[in-house]
């Protein structure tokens, strides 16, 4: 069984493909395979960097989730409040 942290609803899962390759990708326990974390993780698969991002993009959807925001509604000034500045 592959190992994934699962917080909530969101989690990172690792994909193993027909050919030996391995990717990450964002998965929602509710609904599925999160189609925008795998859109935007999938121009870095392969690398070895999108195990990394696919991790710190879920801490941002669950931030946004817990703050009632959607990637829609989020501005600057929630973003600069999420990093701390």
């Amino acid at each position: 069984m592959a190992q994934r942290l699962a917080l909530g609803q969101l989690r990172v899962q690792k994909v193993r493909h027909r050919d030996g390759r391995c990717s990450y990708t964002v998965f929602d326990s509710a609904s599925g395979l999160h189609s925008g974390a795998d859109w935007y993780l999938s121009k870095y698969a392969g690398p070895g960097s999108d195990r990394t991002y696919a991790y710190l993009l879920v801490d941002h959807l669950r931030w946004l989730e817990h703050e009632g925001l959607t990637p829609e509604s989020v501005v600057f000034r929630d973003l600069k409040r999420y990093m701390g500045a």
